[in-house]
């Protein structure tokens, strides 16, 4: 355990020190391709743990940018060895509307990477369609629906369960207020079942993430700031584990 820490303190120092000397070559020239790295002390997706437990996870984006598009590959590897995923991405931005296309996979040892047949493969699409709020309106409204792979209803593992998160974002300064649901059975519900309680009725509409995030910049040096977030993640419906409750989550991006 020592040794993972002290790992997780030298990549840190890393960052710290490449970042720098990133940073000043960006100055310079913008480049198409972006690299960024974010830390975080435990990876909690739309209301819920992504990894099982509360372990650091070290999470890198890999793009590049045309234009109105980018494609790129975003991916979270725990400090225990235990979790991975790799997505990746295309996405097009017009002014406030985006819409994207995501191939997640975290089930790695389910299903080869590389078999996409729809009832085999451990991947799961998803198609988002975004509106980004302006300064007047300073609210985000996101649909992101799954469409094909290995999200199946629970009673009918042949059949898509098109699980579906909304979430709305409220900014004020450097905090951010967010409320996301699913409106019927699907992954953010455990597809409706309590994996904690069975006595628990089925659950369809969940409410399964409310919180707030605050970012600061962590100042470095006079020319280098790395941006810090401490976000409150509360999931009223959650149904994985107790501990998704609440969660308290830092995060630092290099």
């Amino acid at each position: 355990m020592k040794n993972k820490y002290v790992l997780l303190l030298a990549l840190i120092h890393f960052f710290c020190v490449t970042g720098i000397s990133v940073s000043a070559q960006t100055n310079e020239s913008v480049s198409p391709v972006k690299v960024t790295a974010d830390l975080v002390s435990h990876y909690v997706w739309r209301g819920s743990m992504a990894t099982g437990s509360p372990t650091p996870n070290l999470q890198l984006t890999l793009a590049f940018s045309k234009g109105k598009f980018e494609i790129g590959v975003w991916g979270s590897t725990d400090f225990t060895g235990s979790y991975k995923e790799i997505d990746p991405y295309i996405s097009f931005t017009s002014g406030h509307l985006k819409l994207a296309f995501t191939d997640y996979n975290w089930n790695f040892d389910q299903a080869n990477y590389f078999n996409y047949t729809n009832n085999e493969t451990g991947h799961r699409f998803e198609g988002t369609l975004g509106f980004t709020g302006s300064e007047k309106i300073p609210v985000s409204i996101t649909w992101n629906t799954m469409f094909y792979g290995l999200d199946k209803k629970i009673d009918d593992s042949t059949s898509q369960a098109f699980s579906t998160y909304i979430e709305l974002v409220y900014t004020k300064g450097a905090a951010s207020f967010f409320l996301g649901f699913t409106p019927w059975e699907s992954y953010y519900n455990n597809y409706g079942v309590t994996a904690f309680d069975t006595t628990a009725q089925k659950k369809t509409f969940s409410v399964v993430n409310i919180g707030a995030s605050v970012t600061k910049a962590l100042k470095i040096n006079e020319t280098y700031s790395l941006p810090i977030k401490a976000t409150l993640v509360i999931n009223p419906s959650a149904t994985y584990t107790r501990k998704d409750f609440v969660h308290l989550v830092f995060g630092i991006t290099f």
